[in-house]
């Protein structure tokens, strides 16, 4: 019985998330940024954490290696989340406008200038947020101390499918008041 139960309200889920929705770029954007807030706060509080206990896999760490709370984050919104440096800014697996934005990033670093979370578009089928993470966090200064700036960027990968998937009615209602 218990099993028929969990079935229909995995069913049920599903059913809410093939409904159509009339959903705007302005709402992805909206929806992309609201969630990357709370996926970089947690993960940030997540790693810092992990960085705090002594640990010799501290370079795994900071690829987000072993960190089962990332994985959960990253399967509960369907994103990509990755830690980024200095040294990605020629990092191949990055779009050029990927690059561009870390290379402002490092800019901004290496200048004193403050730094502010962004959201980009990649084509029609994806957005990235990105969010500097402070440099007075414990995760600048273990996962990037060869770096002279010690810059780290979250990169939060969404796709917009996923989000227009997993966005409800009640939360599209609440975009469209504001």
């Amino acid at each position: 019985m218990e099993g028929r139960v969990s079935g229909s309200k995995e069913a049920v889920e599903k059913v809410k998330s093939m409904q159509i929705k009339r959903v705007t770029t302005q709402q992805v954007v909206t929806i992309v940024d609201d969630w990357g807030q709370k996926i970089v706060k947690q993960a940030q509080a997540n790693l810092e954490k992990a960085l705090a206990t002594p640990s010799t896999e501290t370079a795994s760490l900071c690829q987000l290696k072993k960190l089962p709370p990332i994985d959960s984050l990253e399967k509960l919104y369907t994103v990509e989340i990755d830690l980024l440096g200095t040294k990605d800014v020629t990092n191949p697996s990055l779009s050029v406008k990927e690059q561009q934005i870390l290379d402002a990033y490092v800019y901004n670093a290496e200048n004193k200038i403050s730094q502010i979370p962004n959201i980009q578009k990649l084509g029609d089928t994806a957005l990235v947020y990105n969010a500097p993470i402070p440099l007075q966090s414990s995760i600048c200064h273990k996962c990037f101390a060869e770096d002279a700036t010690h810059l780290a960027v979250w990169r939060v990968k969404f796709k917009r499918n996923e989000v227009i998937r997993k966005v409800n009615a009640k939360s599209l209602a609440k975009i469209k008041q504001n």
